[in-house]
């Protein structure tokens, strides 16, 4: 069986001015579609591997389930006459998350996402803002919050290996790291990870603080409020739009974490 490390692998020949031509490792980006039921939802692309758990978070981003009660099944697909099955993902939703069929429509894209957008193909404005829930607060010290990029680090394999990868993180209160995950999408390891806690019956994450190797953009601050997540850490820089959307929400953002820096946005 593949690994989730091999599977976001590839190896190829590079040329270097020191040692000439070698082998190297670069991070694999393929596309995935989603079909709710047999209808196509989406296309993003992805690092492959926990594609379950992409799935599973990206519908509950999108506001079409809200626990892993609505989803009866996230199946590959397994018919050889299919176009690319590797990379489709069927899923089954209960007949109460069916019924929420403007959220479905909204929902679909008529072009790709790529990886660096979590927003794309989003036909109006209106349309990118969620109904967020309501943000239970925690106390975070900065101290704490500046050892977690370093925590989160040593777990990041693929990042390791290729340099080109994002990743997410879920750690307690008490900065033990509770799991990670790592995409070529910094959305995408967001939605794994969400995903991941959505499907183990954890979601909402209260008490849990979320942790990002990329920046806090507007998308990445929505799915982690709407996973209610009550702080969250960027590695990068916070935009305007992220910070008002974490002030409005009663979301603890911070940014630029690291030994000796980071800062809270109030």
């Amino acid at each position: 069986m593949t690994t989730y490390l091999e599977a976001g692998l590839e190896q190829v020949q590079v040329e270097r001015p020191d040692t000439g031509a070698e082998a190297d490792w670069v991070a694999v980006e393929e596309p995935l579609e989603i079909r709710v039921g047999e209808e196509p939802l989406v296309v993003t692309m992805r690092t492959p591997g926990r594609d379950r758990e992409l799935a599973a978070g990206f519908l509950f981003s999108e506001g079409i389930v809200t626990g892993r009660h609505h989803i009866e099944a996230l199946e590959p697909c397994v018919d050889p006459m299919a176009y690319d099955p590797d990379n489709v993902l069927f899923v089954r939703l209960t007949a109460e998350a069916q019924q929420n069929r403007a959220q479905i429509s909204q929902a679909k894209r008529d072009f790709t996402a790529v990886a660096a957008c979590g927003l794309c193909g989003k036909a109006r404005l209106e349309d990118i803002y969620q109904r967020l829930p309501e943000i239970v607060p925690m106390d975070c010290s900065l101290d704490l919050l500046r050892q977690l990029p370093e925590r989160m680090r040593v777990s990041q394999e693929l990042f390791a290996r290729t340099g080109g990868i994002h990743a997410a993180a879920l750690f307690d209160r008490d900065g033990e790291m509770l799991g990670l995950e790592e995409d070529i999408g910094r959305h995408n390891a967001v939605d794994k990870l969400i995903g991941r806690f959505l499907l183990e019956g954890e979601v909402p994450l209260r008490n849990r603080i979320l942790i990002v190797s990329a920046r806090a953009g507007f998308e990445i601050v929505q799915k982690a409020m709407m996973a209610g997540a009550p702080v969250l850490g960027s590695v990068g820089a916070a935009s305007s739009l992220a910070v008002s959307l974490a002030r409005q929400g009663g979301m603890a953002l911070y940014s630029f974490l690291g030994p000796q820096r980071g800062h809270r946005h109030l």
